[in-house]
């Protein structure tokens, strides 16, 4: 096993063990009734990951990229994010704002999300 990937594995477990599970929504399409015009989401996409937030601290929120009330999301990388996904923890849903991948020597280690209300 090398150095990076005792690291997945390590922040896999952490994540486990101390984390929640997050759930991760992601449509896929759209249906465009050709009558009416109406259009409706297409499939939606359910995953469950491991995660931790934590809050962004006052000296990182500038009110343009990060806005008070953001939150970071570390998640395993069971799945990589989209900025079109949503995240539901503890049954309120945020939107994907940014992610950042960590990935060392192309292993991949964890996402970290910005995300909204």
């Amino acid at each position: 096993m090398t150095f990076y990937s005792e690291m997945a594995s390590t922040s896999s477990r952490l994540l486990t063990d101390y984390g929640q599970t997050v759930t991760i929504s992601r449509t896929a399409g759209k249906n465009i009734d050709p009558v009416t015009g109406v259009v409706t989401p297409g499939t939606t996409t359910t995953y469950s990951v491991y995660g931790v937030t934590t809050e962004y601290k006052a000296g990182e929120i500038d009110g343009v990229l990060i806005h008070h009330g953001d939150k970071k999301l570390i998640i395993d990388t069971t799945v990589d994010p989209l900025l079109t996904d949503m995240v539901s923890i503890g049954g309120v849903t945020h939107a994907v704002i940014s992610i950042e991948s960590k990935n060392p020597a192309g292993t991949a280690l964890v996402h970290i999300l910005q995300i909204r209300k």
